[in-house]
């Protein structure tokens, strides 16, 4: 039998990437028995993530105090001897994930315990910081409205995303956040005449803690990053007031911007209780145009026609009219998209949507059940390795310098031997 080998500095890494980043410890075991041709088991893995991630998570805190000790003015001013964005735009979302929270603890039924907490379903929170590049234009630059958002299958695959995430609830405050809305067939860069934001770099935060806990952990990011010093920026998220208090408290100097595709989506589901296209293509020219107000009043009359929907009920047609009036109505104002694209900024929250499916490639699945330190350990570290400013590259030399005496986990691989 080969002896066993210590697990160096590199080897660390890796075991720390792979069980952040694979689906599993137990692919994250296969992961390294494979590319690094050392055996780890998966305990030993999940035993150096956590480690290693509420080491992350103790920086981050450590970090946020240093902001919260600061006088406003202060935290509000950039950097002058750093590079700040060109465009600096912060997107949130977020997605669900399972915990053990309902399982019974020691002295406590089960039924009393699920009592209590209804669901084991928890929502993660997760933002993007994003470096952004665009021109400035005199006028709307794209004042028609793209074929593609108005084309009969791309408005269906729009309908169909937002009845997959459950989105019109959350946009009123009401559900959790779903994790599956990500690209759709319809995107800005349909438009031939107008060219949205390019993305230069983007940072990645995560967290299953309170939305109040979450808005300082992306303002920390975001001002390491030097956003504040930005000439424009911008806030996209779809229609949820948690989104807009984090926005006014952490972001006062970001325009805030209600996701196109939520409002499509709204419209189109409205729609249907008339003649469906026909209506939906008027209302989606009109969201373009940011005539939002036109949109409100024909809901209202719709409304009064037809009246409200049964409390309680999804399937009646004017539920979604409902729905649509309460969305629109409470997001008017952050509906202006001739202005935002004639300053260059996102109309829409596509990266920050296919971000949280990266998330939870990670965290969720109906297997998987995680406590709430060790579901925070891993949202940080995934969160970090998906981040262009490589927070872990920096980490490592501090972690391995602070190091001390043999390594904890010394015993934790044994190499592969030859064939």
């Amino acid at each position: 039998m080969s002896a066993r080998a210590t697990v160096t500095p590199k080897l660390t890494e890796k075991i720390v990437w792979a069980g952040s980043n694979l689906g599993s410890y137990t692919m994250a075991e296969e992961g390294v028995l494979q590319l690094a041709e050392q055996q780890v088991t998966a305990t030993r893995i999940r035993r150096q993530v956590n480690e290693v991630g509420e080491a992350r998570v103790a920086e981050r805190d450590q970090a946020i105090a240093e902001l919260q000790s600061l006088d406003l003015p202060v935290r509000r001013q950039g950097f002058e001897h750093r590079e700040a964005p060109e465009v600096a735009v912060v997107m949130m979302d977020g997605g669900r994930y399972q915990r053990r929270d309902h399982f019974a603890a020691r002295g406590e039924t089960k039924v009393k315990k699920q009592q209590e907490l209804k669901t084991h379903w928890r929502e993660t929170k997760v933002g993007c910081l994003l470096s952004m590049t665009s021109e400035v234009h005199g006028e709307d630059p794209c004042p028609e409205i793209p074929d593609s958002f108005v084309h009969a299958s791309a408005v269906q695959e729009i309908a169909k995303t937002s009845e997959n995430t459950g989105s019109d609830a959350d946009s009123l405050g009401i559900l959790p956040l779903d994790d599956e809305a990500g690209d759709t067939t319809a995107t800005e860069d349909d438009a031939s005449s107008y060219q949205p934001p390019k993305l230069k770099e983007r940072d990645v935060v995560a967290s299953s803690q309170s939305s109040h806990e979450f808005g300082w952990q992306l303002e920390t990011r975001a001002r390491t990053l030097n956003f504040p010093a930005a000439e424009r920026s911008a806030f996209v998220a779809d229609g949820a007031q948690t989104n807009w208090r984090i926005q006014k408290t952490h972001f006062p100097q970001a325009t805030p911007i209600a996701d196109l595709i939520h409002a499509l989506s709204y419209a189109w589901k409205a729609s249907k209780i008339e003649d469906g296209e026909a209506t939906y293509q008027k209302w989606a020219q009109l969201i373009w145009q940011g005539d939002v107000s036109e949109v409100i009043e024909h809901l209202q009359t719709l409304q009064s026609i037809h009246g409200q929907a049964p409390e309680e009920t999804t399937s009646d047609p004017r539920y979604h009219v409902d729905r649509a009036l309460t969305y629109f109505s409470n997001n008017a104002s952050h509906m202006n998209y001739p202005d935002y694209r004639r300053q260059g900024l996102p109309i829409t929250s596509a990266h920050i949507e296919s971000t949280v499916k990266l998330i939870n490639r990670r965290i969720k699945g109906s297997e998987k059940f995680w406590d709430r330190t060790a579901s925070e350990a891993v949202l940080q570290l995934r969160a970090d390795y998906l981040s262009d400013s490589k927070p872990m590259a920096r980490f490592w030399h501090r972690y391995h310098a602070n190091q001390t005496g043999s390594n904890a986990y010394k015993h934790a691989s044994t190499p592969l031997q030859s064939a």
